[in-house]
């Protein structure tokens, strides 16, 4: 798929989900904290750039994150597990602990150090990498999406993302 195909897509979903979005949305504005004690599994699908390579890719990436408090500064912040893959011609894997901190309203602003795996020219070679994430994220029920825009850097790679969030809640 052509990153202008893709690109093309996600604009399209969002135009034609944005009013049903504004509504679910205004909705849920007395509580945008949502369930604090909860845990939320959450996946997002979108558009990789790995700028060295100049290559692009589908990227995949899947989290576990829990809030640290209902309460006091703490409930500002969530912590968890990630693991992400970028489908290209040549593997790409990572691993991290994830620290996101929730400033306002749904804004979610991420920081994940990790390990990231790639398969160029059938060597495996691994590096220590930090991902950064910032998430919008629209409530409906248990379940929250919105789009999410992503940055990974090692000592000698970096990628690019740009995607759609879906997130769920559990006690």
């Amino acid at each position: 798929m052509s990153k202008h195909k893709f690109y093309l897509a996600i604009i399209a979903l969002f135009h034609v989900s944005t009013p049903a979005l504004s509504q679910e949305h205004n909705a849920s504005d007395s509580h945008d904290m949502h369930q604090t004690e909860d845990i939320e599994f959450g996946a997002s699908l979108g558009y990789a750039y790995l700028k060295e390579e100049q290559k692009d890719g589908i990227n995949i990436h899947l989290h576990a994150m829990k809030r640290l408090s209902d309460e006091g500064l703490l409930q500002h912040v969530s912590v968890g597990l990630g693991v992400e893959t970028i489908l290209t011609d040549e593997a790409h894997y990572a691993a991290m602990l994830s620290v996101a901190v929730h400033p306002w309203k749904s804004l979610i602003l991420s920081v994940s150090p990790g390990y990231e795996w790639a398969n160029h020219d059938g060597t495996w070679e691994s590096s220590y990498a930090t991902h950064l994430e910032a998430t919008y994220t629209f409530e409906s029920s248990n379940f929250h999406y919105g789009p999410v825009f992503g940055y990974s850097k090692t000592a000698d790679t970096q990628h690019y993302t740009a995607g759609i969030h879906f997130g769920m809640h559990f006690d």
